[in-house]
């Protein structure tokens, strides 16, 4: 082989170098370009596009572009801040069922989380916000009570402290209502034995709620319509005796004496 030969070898040889090294180049360049699409700023750019999304309303919009930061995100910052904003989005738009669906899903990913609490909150008011009237809202009022309470159990210092209270108030007072207007139902139709376990109930159970001296005074009733005059005695001297300035005590203490009149007229056949 010549010398002019092995030199054009040596040439060719360098460039087929060059060559690969310039792929090489390329393809670094390429994965950094990727790496860029998909980087800690660019999610955080994508998830304020999202945020000014739902401020204008366009919720389905902003709900696609956060599923993406889902999926896409590895930073492991930007994704569970989505899975919430998904659930604001719903909230926001009154879709409450679906906004319970989404906080409930970021809660069990992510319990210790530090916007769980914020999730927590608003996982009760999705239900909260459900609650209408009483002859519906028993079951909303139920799970609200119970998310409630998990807050305040799990996250004690929560910034929703102040309201929380209140909001487990009405819950009660909700139940309270339905348990008292499921035990009117049945003593009308005369059922005076389911009517008192919904009123035994409402004493028991919520106690001190506004319901608690119709409660009693049907509770009562019940048990005189029942023939158990005993524990009708019983029943409404508690009512006179807590609320002695109400209506329903003045109307307790004529039923008491006529009740009084017939226990010293008609003694039980026990005490014969």
């Amino acid at each position: 082989m010549s010398r002019e030969h092995k030199k054009n070898n040596l040439t060719v040889k360098k460039y087929l170098v060059l060559f690969i090294v310039l792929l090489l180049l390329s393809a670094c360049s390429s994965d950094k370009s990727a790496q860029k699409k998909t980087s800690i700023f660019e999610a955080e750019s994508v998830f304020n596009e999202a945020n000014e999304k739902i401020k204008k309303g366009f919720y389905e919009n902003a709900r696609e572009i956060l599923q993406n930061i889902k999926v896409q995100d590895t930073s492991g910052k930007y994704a569970p801040l989505a899975q919430i904003r998904i659930g604001d989005s719903y909230f926001e738009e009154g879709l409450f069922e679906e906004s319970a669906v989404e906080y409930d899903h970021f809660l069990k990913l992510h319990p210790h989380h530090k916007y769980a609490p914020y999730a927590q909150y608003h996982l009760a008011m999705s239900y909260f916000k459900r609650i209408t009237t009483v002859d519906v809202s028993y079951s909303y009022a139920q799970m609200a009570l119970k998310k409630f309470e998990n807050l305040l159990r799990l996250y004690p210092r929560n910034p929703y402290i102040n309201v929380v209270q209140s909001r487990i108030d009405m819950c009660n007072r909700i139940l309270a209502e339905y348990e008292y207007y499921v035990g009117t139902f049945y003593f009308k139709k005369g059922s005076y034995n389911a009517a008192a376990l919904r009123f035994n109930t409402v004493i028991n159970n919520y106690p001190d709620s506004r319901k608690e001296p119709e409660a009693l005074y049907y509770l009562g009733l019940s048990h005189k319509n029942m023939g158990d005059n005993s524990k009708a005695r019983t029943v409404l001297t508690y009512l006179t005796e807590k609320y002695p300035s109400t209506e329903l005590s003045k109307k307790a203490q004529k039923i008491l004496a006529s009740l009084t009149n017939i226990y010293l007229i008609i003694p039980d056949k026990k005490e014969m």
